[in-house]
């Protein structure tokens, strides 16, 4: 299959899949207006955008990570979040600079999820079990050199990032969140790495066959996970003032919510950043929506669920059962 072929099979479903994930976010916010007198009001807005990054950054390399197909996930991104604060935490301790110490938080981002490539692509373990097993690892590394204990005493100014805000949108939103967006959706639909990238997702051999170094490609993704978390660990310690050894926590799982409800085919190939976004504006809607309202977090849990089997169901799939189709292969 050619690129450009593969390209156009990636965005035809998409364009039909972002019109329904704004009605569907539109839905949201009426209902969550109805449930809570709140959530509409204008001191709950900045609230919400407050969220938004953390998470963002998070479904969007885990968009990465599964549109380059394998399969591939990464269940590690919010354990990377998590170790990566605490080895920045660390570092200002010793009396490194924090934007330095930041620095370097990127670097031992890249790193964790060249670990994470390496096992999955190259040493060929499922990257369900290679990645769950590297967020027990990193997870517990977090935990154990802390003692479970936060890490505080960051600088004023290190708030800038994750607490003020330029023209009523909070910085982490304006000046970090929304420039990766649009950097990644620029890279996915103008440039030839995004090309290559649904062409292995669609069919890694043919890619293979057509010269492409596919597992130097998928590699380069977990690796790329790997920074956006570390950002997104950057985003969250600027915003706490605190880098907590638990901070990660459950946020892989809404990361793979967020990538599949965006479109983003769990076997790869198919898949994009504007539904990526949008897919995080309902999740974050929901949650904060159904926090305002006073409705259990088990509950909000199941709604999380339930949009993520809707999101895995493909109405072709489906049409081929009800036909016959499949029974008679």
């Amino acid at each position: 299959m050619s690129t450009a072929k593969a390209t156009f099979q990636a965005r035809d479903p998409m364009r039909a899949r972002v019109l329904i994930l704004v009605g569907l976010w539109f839905v949201s916010i009426v209902v969550m207006s109805l449930l809570s007198p709140y959530f509409l009001q204008v001191s709950s807005v900045p609230f919400i955008l407050q969220y938004i990054p953390v998470l963002g950054l998070l479904g969007l390399g885990q968009t990465l990570v599964i549109l380059g197909g394998g399969p591939g996930i990464d269940l590690s991104a919010g354990a990377i979040l998590s170790l990566v604060g605490v080895a920045v935490g660390g570092l200002f301790s010793l009396g490194v600079d924090i934007w330095l110490a930041c620095g370097a938080g990127i670097l031992l981002g890249a790193g964790l999820g060249l670990i994470n490539g390496l096992l999955v692509n190259v040493l060929r373990i499922p990257s369900l079990m290679a990645t769950l097993a590297t967020m027990f690892a990193f997870g517990g590394l977090a935990i154990a050199t802390t003692m479970g204990r936060p890490i505080g005493g960051f600088p004023a100014e290190f708030a800038w990032l994750g607490q003020e805000r330029t023209l009523g949108i909070p910085n982490s939103v304006l000046f970090v969140l929304i420039p990766v967006a649009i950097i990644l959706n620029i890279m996915l639909t103008r440039t030839t790495i995004g090309r290559h990238i649904v062409a292995c997702g669609n069919d890694d051999r043919a890619a293979h066959l057509s010269g492409l170094a596919v597992i130097k490609l998928r590699v380069s993704l977990y690796v790329l996970s790997g920074v956006l978390a570390a950002m997104a660990s950057i985003v969250s310690m600027s915003w706490f003032l605190a880098a907590r050894p638990d901070a990660g926590d459950g946020m892989e799982l809404l990361s793979v919510t967020i990538a599949v409800l965006g479109g983003t085919y769990i076997f790869g190939g198919t898949g994009g950043i504007p539904g990526t976004i949008l897919a995080l504006l309902i999740i974050t809607t929901l949650q904060i929506g159904l926090q305002l309202a006073n409705i259990s977090a088990a509950w909000q849990l199941g709604v999380v669920g339930l949009l993520l089997i809707a999101s895995v169901s493909n109405v072709g799939d489906w049409r081929k059962y009800l036909s016959g189709q499949v029974w008679r292969k």
